[in-house]
């Protein structure tokens, strides 16, 4: 009897977890559900934001100052939670091994819990920022202008950003990609262009909200990984738990049984002897 006490509830402990795991699955699938219907929207528009960004070239997204600090601006896109796979764990191996390339302390901003908790155990200082499951547009503005700002003052040489770059639900790829300076420009004063009242005034605030929309699709896409990667390791949780359970049921009902044959055996014999 007590062995079928423990069994009984080390099932009720696994249809916890199962049911948690459930929850957990629909929540990721209808987040990511969401943020892949405003990536779908985005990412031409996006993509055609850097092609633009391009032909504007360097002196459109210019510094203030020639005094340039020669330390770069290292921005980590993490997760604020687990329960994703090996989503966190391959990201922050990456990171290491960029971080391990700069030739100066960096000037580090991390987006997300797991990504403060990894630097803290690590004694790495950095700036935290919140980032939410599904970030809006006002996130990506925010960012950009805080970067920008660094780029522009001359605190940073460059800014590059770090995170997992979305190919499909099962494949996400760690990535470091420089967004200031940007690394594709072209000379745009060479063409025969007419700017008024000038080139600077007249790109510049266009060229501020391409960069803006490029750092929006980054954080789309790094954020429907997330969603991927958790809706995937909960659905494998959730498979795992239902094979332990069935596994289990077979045993208790086995012991029920036993149990019961025994009593019926007893009661039998004791009948028998009067």
């Amino acid at each position: 009897m007590a062995a079928l006490q423990v069994l009984r509830k080390r099932y009720k402990s696994i249809q916890a977890t199962a049911d948690m795991c459930s929850a957990m699955k629909t929540a990721s699938s209808v987040k990511y559900a969401k943020i892949s219907k405003v990536l779908a929207n985005i990412e031409a528009y996006s993509r055609a934001c850097d092609d633009t960004l391009a032909l504007f070239g360097d002196a459109v997204l210019s510094r203030r100052t020639e005094t340039i600090k020669p330390g770069n601006c290292l921005v980590l896109i993490s997760n604020n939670r687990g329960f994703c796979g090996g989503f966190n764990g391959e990201l922050h191996r990456f990171f290491e091994s960029k971080l391990a390339e700069e030739q100066l302390p960096p000037h580090l901003i991390v987006f997300g819990q797991k990504g403060a908790a990894f630097c803290k155990g690590k004694n790495i200082d950095f700036e935290s920022m919140p980032l939410e499951d599904i970030p809006s547009y006002s996130d990506a503005e925010a960012l950009t202008a805080k970067l920008f700002e660094l780029y522009a003052s001359g605190e940073v040489n460059k800014v590059i950003l770090i995170y997992q770059h979305f190919e499909n639900m099962m494949t996400q790829t760690p990535t470091a990609e420089t967004i200031l300076p940007h690394p594709h420009n072209h000379d745009a004063e060479e063409k025969e262009m007419l700017f008024l009242p000038d080139r600077q005034t007249a790109l510049q605030t266009p060229a501020m909200y391409c960069l803006i929309n490029s750092v929006y699709g980054i954080l789309l896409g790094h954020c429907a990984g997330i969603q991927a990667a958790t809706s995937i390791a909960m659905r494998s949780a959730c498979d795992n738990a239902d094979k332990s359970l069935e596994k289990l049921e077979i045993l208790i009902n086995r012991i029920r049984q036993s149990e019961v044959t025994n009593s019926v055996i007893e009661t039998s014999s004791y009948l028998l002897s009067e």
